[in-house]
């Protein structure tokens, strides 16, 4: 339920501004994705201009096209960098409309079960279903068109990196949803 409070902005001019509802228990920002045109320029600029580690590099291949992927870490901070193969994959859609950028910020929450529901009660749309995996659980957003952002809602329960099948999973869920 959404409750109004209002308040005076000034002595002339009051507004009336729609109180937040309660968010699921973020815990903290698992790791930022990007879309990129170029992985190796990317994987050159994040690692000997910015200081991230390349840790791993994923090739992903859904029905019609795929995604080329680079796992950055510094210091416990975690970039996911990501190219399209093709001008139709899910990435390079997203940059023709939105642009080069953040792709997703993942937040880990406690029980993406249960912060899903609550998000879909609030109005947040969903692209997937709930993904598990050894050690991982994870949801994705619809993208929100004013910003370009999706969100990712990310469990851990022992897996620190991003399993293959989980990414192959989401690709595929998107693939066939037509998101991007």
């Amino acid at each position: 339920m959404r409750v109004e409070r209002r308040f005076s902005v000034s002595s002339l001019v009051e507004q009336s501004v729609p109180e937040t509802t309660a968010a699921p228990r973020y815990q903290r920002i698992d790791h930022i994705a990007f879309a990129v045109h170029d992985l190796e320029a990317a994987i050159e600029f994040f690692g000997n201009v910015v200081g991230f580690e390349l840790i791993r590099r994923l090739e992903t291949r859904g029905k019609r096209t795929g995604m080329i992927s680079a796992e950055m870490e510094c210091n416990g901070i975690k970039f996911v960098l990501c190219q399209g193969t093709e001008p139709e994959s899910q990435v390079s859609k997203l940059i023709e409309h939105f642009g080069p950028g953040v792709a997703h910020v993942a937040l880990a929450v406690d029980d993406v079960d249960e912060a899903v529901a609550d998000l879909k009660e609030s109005g947040l749309k969903f692209d997937t279903s709930v993904i598990t995996g050894p050690g991982l659980k994870q949801a994705f957003s619809s993208r929100d068109h004013n910003s370009g952002l999706a969100f990712e809602f990310i469990n851990r329960s022992g897996e620190e990196g991003f399993l293959s099948q989980n990414v192959q999973d989401l690709f595929d869920q998107l693939e066939s949803s037509g998101s991007y």
